[in-house]
């Protein structure tokens, strides 16, 4: 036990492990002192995080100075160990390759809405290991937040397609269908649609014009239509209108809304020349059943 502890990898492991717990504390006291008069959040966060990363750095540089005079005794240990280190730490190692593809390939950003795998969320923080997101959708049939905080592993991104709603363009386009019974006035059932349609978009038409003119100048894009556009298809049971338009992808759920609200009232106000239609009722007739006669008893 004694020739271990006088060993100079373990004075210098120890002496390392005790700098690494100095600058976590001074790291945090930092964080806490520069951050608390802090109000705009996306600032506060980049300055933790700053703090954070020369923390690390500060941490290498110590460690190197440390361990600087066993480099080489260093090295042989590391060969030999390579194959089951990189075996045990695969994981770990993956991780990180994920957060470099994140930082560097600009794949998403704290405040992003993405979608990763399986899992949808608003980015709260991207660390060495995980991504951090305040979960939407789940049971909740919408694009709100659940109230559930996911840690993905980076490593999904290298495996996984990586959604994200937020970068240059955070609009989206979306559509709804209304079924209108086919003995409707087809051409005031559209008019009125579409009026609906334009209402609602102009109240984003300027901001979506100018993100989209902003998107196509930096990334190879083609034509799209921003202005909201209704077709029309019918089969035996009705026809049925398509209103195309864009909105923000924060309040998809509640744009929904406002125009099945608004459409509602339009058609409410034809007086019954436009209605919706619902699913035909077959009945269906079933024959009398004669049950066969008791035996009469003797």
């Amino acid at each position: 036990m004694h020739d271990l502890t006088a060993h100079p990898i373990f004075m210098n492991g120890l002496a390392f492990l005790t700098a690494a717990l100095l600058i976590l504390m001074l790291v945090r006291f930092a964080q806490y002192v520069a951050t608390a008069s802090i109000e705009n959040g996306e600032l506060r966060y980049k300055t933790r995080k700053a703090l954070g990363l020369a923390g690390y750095l500060l941490g290498l540089v110590i460690g190197i100075a440390i361990f600087s005079d066993q480099i080489g005794n260093l090295a042989v240990i590391i060969g030999a160990l390579s194959v089951g280190i990189g075996f045990a730490l695969r994981e770990l190692i993956q991780n990180l390759i994920g957060w470099g593809a994140i930082s560097f390939g600009n794949l998403y950003k704290p405040g992003d809405r993405i979608q990763l795998g399986n899992n949808m969320g608003d980015v709260m923080d991207i660390g060495p290991l995980s991504t951090t997101l305040m979960e939407c959708g789940g049971w909740v049939n919408s694009d709100l937040y659940n109230g559930r905080v996911v840690h993905v592993p980076n490593n999904l991104v290298l495996r996984e397609s990586v959604i994200n709603y937020t970068p240059d363009f955070p609009f989206l386009w979306d559509e709804i269908v209304i079924p209108v019974r086919g003995d409707s006035d087809h051409r005031l059932a559209r008019t009125l649609i579409e009026s609906v349609g334009k209402s609602v978009q102009a109240q984003i038409a300027e901001a979506a014009h100018e993100a989209w003119t902003n998107f196509v100048r930096y990334n190879r894009a083609g034509e799209a239509g921003l202005e909201s556009v209704v077709t029309l298809k019918f089969d035996a049971n009705w026809i049925e209108f398509t209103l195309r338009y864009i909105t923000d992808y924060r309040v998809r759920r509640s744009t929904q809304d406002k125009i099945y609200s608004a459409i509602l009232e339009q058609i409410e106000a034809t007086a019954g020349k436009v209605q919706i239609a619902t699913p035909p009722l077959r009945v269906t007739h079933l024959p009398a059943m004669n049950a066969p006669e008791k035996p009469h008893a003797y």
